[in-house]
């Protein structure tokens, strides 16, 4: 069942209760929906229906502007209590209004505000669930979770018709809003179970605790207009769209009106709308989620525009009542269960700072006032043209939103990666490089990139200088892997200082992005160098370097998750697997920069920021922005290394194989963990052996006596590498920075304590180490993640992380 609807193993609980509240909000819809359409017909006729739709945003604007200020004044939650309230009382009040024997002239009146009360909750209801539950989801769980959500709903409409159709002979019309009112109260205790369970997600990184006003907040609506062209061809699109649904309601209910009694009326519409609702049901479980997967959120909104002009066109031939079947389908079906599932996330491209006002206005009163339009032509036309000459006026609407949706789709990329701006961390400009003092000699260019590595401020920028006037492409490998320690204004230097030197580094450039044993940043600053001298290069050689890139992280998983199943992990195992880890990550994420350097997809930085958010709405938004700018399969191999999946137990025997394979790892830190996992790991009479491959030529000093330790050799030390990494990751200014970085403080750690400030490290069975705290300042300004960690350490707001 979790793979046919795409449910993650402990969604069941939360999906269940909001899809509760939905089924119990929508069934009592169902009910005075059908209830009161058929009451309008019988008492008023569809020819009033235009009135209905001019008047529409009258009601709409009142119940806006109240709504938009209590979302201000109160919280959303306490705003659903309002609202579930009111359907108690409004389904009371049309029960005991329906009842009383009113004079001829107040008949009219009463019909016309019942179904002005049934649209504004019509609109209302949806608006303000999906702006609730907006709040609980991610856009890549919405993706797989909204229609679930909409088949609950669907079915709660069902039922409230199925209800209506089945008791349209022996309960009277008003005796249906006293079920409603009774459904009503019902909903209130389940709204109440969900906020207290389930805990809501921030909209961003920002700390959101401030309060608001409606005159702000209508000011920053007013400038996310000015700004914002998706949010404006969106609305227009909502704008077309409605403009077209109420069409097709006067089409239809023009030609089911024509010689049927009301309970004959109620009937028919409560059998149509549960059987629309049990095709929105089959299709928000089995269809929308494998629909907007497979072609995307941009795709999927073409369905709308396609569906009215062939429900139109079917009108506009026969005029029959197969036609009018058509348009209640594509209203009811259509626009039900994959439209409005859609909207939900084409919503989430719209500024998040303002999307909640946003969409309630647009839903609120853009939505309305389509209404408006269609009512006050329909009231000018439906007596002057007939119904094939008005199914002609909705084909050519059709073919307009069909061109209004193509220009939404190419702006939803943009607009995602605008969500994601706000939130970009400035990781340092281009710097000027400071010209060469007159008379400064000239050392070799491998002294000059010693001193580089230890350099401080301004001596960084002479020595960088001089490397620029040397032009010695031999050492650019040699000055990536120096950049990879560098901070990244200093890494932005020597990137502009290498396209500086033109065409002659492109052969080294192209030699070092594929270079497995170089560091992803010394690459980064290849393949940013190489972009900009040469594009056509670039991206010609872009497909082979993502999916060589994605190959080598993909066999990593299966050794972390093996390492993560250990039932008592070692340092080294946990060492390793958090090293494992990080190298996916960092594949992954050079991956994402060519990506981006190519042009598919946005700004990296901005990307990679939002892509490793502790905040799941954020994260979210970084997945929607890769899946639009990639093809398919590179999408789903990205997807596979981003997304955490649980972790499996191999037998001894496969991890110890894993280990031996790690042996010959390029990287010092890697051998010497796996070499101390097989240690730990391994049966004692098979530890040389299996060790012994470590012992290549060209071998790493620091690799050489760690071996030597771990067989226990004369001489070598208790305390390994591995053990000192694991002690600094203890700490917890420490713990969320790279492995890189703490290898380099496990480095600098000594026995003695400094003369100057200094923070002792404990590694198990043995005595404290020192780490001078210049030494953390130094490399927390080279090093962005370790600051960071550091922050974060003393900061416990939930949007620092």
């Amino acid at each position: 069942m979790n793979r046919l609807l795409r449910v993650n193993p402990g969604e069941w609980p939360k999906l269940a209760q909001f899809g509760l509240f939905g089924f119990l909000l929508q069934m009592g819809l169902g009910i005075g929906f059908s209830a009161g359409d058929a009451a309008f017909l019988a008492h008023a006729g569809a020819d009033r229906l235009a009135l209905i739709f001019m008047m529409t945003p009258v009601v709409m604007l009142l119940y806006t502007a109240v709504f938009s200020y209590l979302l201000v004044r109160f919280s959303i939650e306490r705003v659903i209590d309002a609202t579930i309230a009111l359907l108690v009382v409004g389904g009371l009040l049309s029960w005991a209004i329906l009842g009383m024997a009113l004079p001829d002239a107040w008949e009219l009146p009463v019909y016309f505000g019942l179904k002005l009360y049934l649209a504004m909750w019509y609109i209302a209801l949806y608006s303000l669930f999906w702006n609730y539950i907006d709040g609980y989801f991610t856009i890549q769980d919405g993706k797989r979770l909204f229609p679930l959500l909409a088949a609950a709903m669907a079915f709660g409409m069902t039922c409230g018709g199925l209800l209506v159709s089945q008791l349209a002979g022996t309960v009277s019309l008003r005796g249906f809003f006293l079920i409603w009112a009774g459904i009503a109260v019902v909903t209130l205790p389940v709204a109440l179970l969900v906020r207290r369970r389930w805990a809501r997600i921030a909209d961003s990184e920002v700390d959101e605790s401030g309060g608001g006003n409606v005159a702000g907040q209508i000011r920053q609506v007013m400038k996310t207009f000015r700004t914002s062209r998706y949010t404006l061809i969106l609305t227009f699109t909502l704008f077309v769209t409605l403009l077209m649904t109420n069409l097709a309601e006067f089409q239809y209910s023009s030609v089911f009106q024509q010689g049927r009694s009301e309970a004959e009326l109620a009937s028919l519409l409560g059998r149509l709308y549960a059987a629309a609702n049990i095709f929105n049901v089959f299709v928000c479980l089995f269809v929308f989620t494998r629909l907007v997967g497979r072609i995307g959120v941009r795709n999927v909104a073409l369905i709308m525009p396609l569906a009215y002009f062939t429900a139109f066109g079917i009108l506009f031939v026969t005029g029959s009542f197969e036609g009018a079947l058509a348009a209640f389908f594509a209203y009811h079906g259509i626009l039900t269960s994959i439209e409005y599932n859609n909207q939900n996330l084409l919503f989430n491209a719209v500024p998040s700072e303002t999307k909640r006002p946003v969409r309630t206005i647009v839903e609120g009163l853009a939505e309305p006032l389509a209404s408006f339009v269609a009512g006050g032509f329909l009231f000018y036309a439906a007596e002057r043209t007939d119904i094939r000459e008005l199914s002609g006026i909705g084909v050519i609407l059709g073919v307009m939103l069909l061109l209004v949706v193509i220009v939404l789709r190419q702006l939803y990329p943009t607009a995602m990666a605008r969500n994601m701006q706000a939130m970009l961390l400035d990781f340092g400009a281009r710097r000027r490089i400071a010209p060469a003092a007159a008379g400064d000699p000239a050392p070799a260019t491998a002294d000059l990139i010693a001193r580089l590595r230890t350099a401080q401020g301004e001596e960084r920028d002479r020595l960088i200088a001089r490397l620029h006037a040397g032009r010695d492409v031999e050492a650019l490998p040699d000055i990536l892997t120096c950049a990879a320690g560098l901070s990244p204004q200093d890494r932005h230097a020597i990137e502009h200082m290498i396209i500086d030197w033109g065409d002659i580094a492109i052969p080294r450039l192209m030699a070092a992005m594929s270079d497995g044993a170089q560091s992803y940043r010394g690459r980064s600053v290849a393949a940013r160098a190489l972009a900009r001298l040469s594009a056509p290069i670039f991206a010609w050689r872009l497909d082979d370097m993502v999916r060589e890139e994605l190959g080598r992280a993909e066999p990593r998983f299966a050794l972390a998750e093996a390492l993560e199943a250990v039932p008592e992990p070692t340092r080294a195992t946990r060492t390793l697997a958090r090293l494992q880890r990080q190298q996916i990550a960092q594949a992954t994420d050079f991956a994402i920069e060519l990506l981006a350097l190519g042009g598919r997809l946005p700004d990296y930085d901005l990307l990679i920021v939002s892509l490793h958010s502790n905040n799941p709405k954020v994260r979210a938004n970084a997945i929607e922005a890769i899946e639009n700018g990639t093809d398919r399969p590179t999408f789903l191999t990205l997807r596979a290394l981003i997304e955490a999946r649980p972790a499996t137990a191999p037998r001894p025997e496969q991890l110890l194989a894993m280990l031996g394979d790690r042996l010959a790892s390029p990287s010092t830190v890697e051998l010497i963990a796996a070499a101390q996992a097989i240690r730990d790991l391994a049966p004692p009479e098979e530890r040389a052996a299996r060790l012994r491959p470590a012992l290549r030529p060209g071998l790493h000093a620091l690799g050489r006596s760690t071996i030597a330790a771990l067989l226990g050799l004369p001489g070598s030390t208790a305390v390994t590498l591995i053990d000192r990494i694991d002690g600094i990751a203890g700490m917890p200014q420490f713990a969320a920075a790279s492995i890189e970085v703490q290898t380099r403080l496990a480095l600098a750690l000594t026995g003695t304590r400094p003369a100057d400030d200094a923070v002792a490290v404990h590694v198990a069975g043995a005595p404290p180490l020192w780490l001078a705290a210049d030494i953390i300042r130094d490399l927390a300004v080279r090093q962005v993640d370790l600051a960071l960690a550091m922050y974060r350490a003393r900061d416990d707001r939930a949007y620092a992380a």
